[in-house]
């Protein structure tokens, strides 16, 4: 495997104050080498983060680092661009679409198709995820383009408005309610979750859109049917615990349609309910603040007129 590549150097004292890229082709850096640098490179300037930009002065101590190259293949994918700038990538995520290549899956990730994306737009980037979703949730992500930016999100705690639409099983007890129970891992599980006073705090609010009553077949006889309701939820996220919102509504007594690892059912939809929608965040490069939206894919639509 391939090693970080680190520059650490005391800038020579009798220097004048010079540009990071003079500084840098000095130490007979290769000119792809330092587009990396300046596209992916952390920097820091006695002990300061720096950028690209960030004037040198005699005696400085510079270092940067650089993660390796990453050797996903880059694969074509129908991406559904939500916003774009030169900073930051917002895709719609398609449900079924892991987020980045694993020891058994290797291509159609998202990670390969936002690179291949980047070849066909002549754009030298690689995948930085803000945030993640699960394979089949929908909805929006944020990539950063240059872990310059992932890092500048990270460092300046950016707070995200996330807002979820979610089909559940039931009728709720009311029209709003803010869920408060801790989320930890359940024990002798590496993948499922579980409300415990020992986890980790996390809040969700969730306020009812719409119910509708739809009706199954009795497995003994087709010609009868038993009727169940579905309840279309909004859901505010207060923290990201993995899973938040599938672990509290099902702890609640109404698991997401489809969810079968919280205790849904599969009659109607073949993944979990759940799709990220609306997305609010200061953008940490420019300092606006960006609103972004995605529509309920057709599969979670179609649950709503059985």
């Amino acid at each position: 495997m391939k090693t970080a590549t680190i520059i650490d150097l005391i800038v020579d004292a009798n220097i004048h104050t010079q540009s990071m890229n003079h500084i840098i082709k000095q130490q007979h850096i290769s000119q792809r080498m330092r587009r990396r640098l300046k596209n992916n490179g952390i920097i820091t300037i006695n002990g300061q983060s720096a950028t690209w930009d960030t004037l040198v002065h005699g005696g400085d101590h510079l270092l940067m680092k650089l993660a390796p190259e990453q050797e996903f293949s880059h694969t074509p994918m129908n991406l559904e661009i939500v916003y774009e700038d030169e900073h930051i990538l917002a895709v719609n995520k398609a449900a079924g679409v892991l987020m980045h290549p694993t020891s058994t899956m290797r291509d159609g990730t998202l990670a390969n198709g936002v690179l291949y994306y980047y070849d066909e737009t002549e754009q030298a980037h690689d995948f930085h995820p803000v945030h993640r979703l699960d394979k089949d949730t929908s909805g929006i992500v944020i990539i950063a383009k240059t872990s310059i930016v992932q890092h500048a999100f990270d460092k300046q705690r950016t707070k995200f408005k996330k807002v979820y639409d979610a089909i559940v099983e039931g009728t709720l007890p009311s029209q709003s309610l803010t869920i408060k129970w801790p989320i930890g891992r359940k024990a002798g599980s590496i993948i499922e979750r579980c409300c415990t006073s020992i986890g980790k705090p996390a809040r969700t609010d969730v306020t009812v859109l719409a119910r509708h009553i739809v009706s199954q077949p009795v497995q003994m006889d087709k010609n009868l049917s038993t009727q169940q309701v579905l309840t279309h939820v909004q859901c505010v996220l207060h923290t990201g615990r993995t899973h938040q919102i599938r672990v509290h509504l099902s702890h609640l007594g109404f698991p997401l349609a489809g969810d079968d690892l919280y205790g849904g059912h599969l009659d109607h939809i073949h993944r979990q309910a759940l799709h990220a929608g609306y997305l609010a965040f200061t953008h940490p490069m420019t300092q606006e603040y960006i609103e972004l939206r995605a529509p309920m894919p057709t599969d979670m639509k179609d649950l709503l007129y059985l």
